[in-house]
């Protein structure tokens, strides 16, 4: 394909809106494939869409084939300037609907999962009292991994997340936390604590954990979270094997009931769910854990939606909790101690 090397005239259509949504759907799902469901398009639609907007660009975007999906240095360029068009727009509607109506739209928010069972947190409150301020905004949380709430947020295809950050060793004081990204500005809402768990079902759970070693633990199949992986196999976890990988605490929940593997699990999850009400946390002195939840927002971000939510989250203590929370949540028992 020839493309034309003549300057591009500034005048951004509606057309040219489409196609730059299409590209940056492709570039964030890693290939034409891989973004076909999301677009609910096929490849033959996907491919010319991005061939229509090379030409109007006049530059060449990506490269595909066996080497996969990559983004030309002209590529990257559009993509990044692509992305802030789209928040723009995103923002420009916002408010001029805040203009004539107040607070409308559709607030999206990322949520990593089963935060649901920890009483501490403060998303329902912050909701209950958002819907009450602003009836007319309608609200679209989906559940995804950490990584994935951090890109769609500075993609713009999220409002706003709710992710895991630093971790803290309890047992000694390290910190092996998450880096925090530039793009973005995070805020912590509270702590969560997990501890390695085992089953009934495990050759542990029957034997005197008070003389236990960690190298005897260490001699057992360990299931581990993506985000604690670092590089370094810094914090408690370290000295264990793993054997299998998960993104989910409910995968990781299922690979503990089988009796096979080990594996960090939230304390409060642990106690919410029955599969797991037997389950016994091992050398909770070494292996304990703190987690920062962390509510993330562009950089700087001006939407009023966002702002909103920001302003509830700042004075989420004064915030009334939900009528149910008084009589549906077990007081919290602390296996750290």
């Amino acid at each position: 394909m020839r493309l034309n090397p003549r300057r591009f005239a500034v005048k951004v259509s509606d057309g040219d809106i489409r196609r730059l949504r299409v590209f940056c759907t492709v570039t964030r799902c890693g290939g034409f494939a891989a973004a076909e469901s999301e677009l609910q398009m096929g490849l033959p639609s996907i491919s010319r869409y991005i061939k229509d907007l090379e030409i109007r660009l006049g530059v060449r975007l990506c490269r595909r084939g066996r080497v996969g999906f990559e983004l030309t240095d002209e590529g990257r360029h559009v993509y990044s300037a692509s992305l802030q068009l789209l928040a723009d727009l995103k923002r420009f509607e916002s408010s001029m609907r805040h203009i004539h109506s107040g607070l409308t739209g559709t607030l999206s928010v990322g949520v990593i999962d089963t935060l649901i069972t920890d009483p501490n947190l403060p998303l329902p409150r912050i909701l209950q009292g958002y819907k009450r301020k602003h009836p007319n905004v309608e609200f679209n949380i989906e559940t995804k991994t950490t990584n994935t709430i951090e890109q769609s947020v500075i993609d713009g295809a999220l409002d706003a997340g709710i992710v895991i950050g630093p971790v803290s060793a309890i047992g000694a004081g390290e910190v092996i936390g998450r880096r925090h990204i530039n793009q973005l500005d995070y805020k912590l809402l509270y702590r969560e604590q997990l501890n390695l768990y085992c089953s009934e079902e495990h050759p542990l759970f029957h034997e005197d954990l008070t003389a236990i070693s960690v190298e005897e633990v260490a001699k057992h199949d360990y299931a581990g979270y993506q985000f604690l992986e670092e590089p370094d196999r810094a914090g408690p976890t370290r000295v264990l094997t793993r054997t299998a990988s998960v993104d989910s605490v409910e995968a990781m929940a299922t690979l503990v009931s089988s009796g096979c593997f080990l594996a960090m699990l939230p304390d409060h999850y642990v106690r919410s769910v029955w599969r797991l009400r037997n389950c016994k946390p091992i050398l909770p002195q070494h292996f304990c854990i703190s987690t920062h939840i962390e509510l993330i927002t562009r950089h700087a971000t001006s939407a009023p939606l966002v702002l909103a939510l920001l302003d509830f989250v700042d004075n989420v203590d004064r915030l009334p909790s939900p009528a149910a929370a008084d009589t549906c949540v077990e007081p919290q028992v602390s296996l750290c101690a």
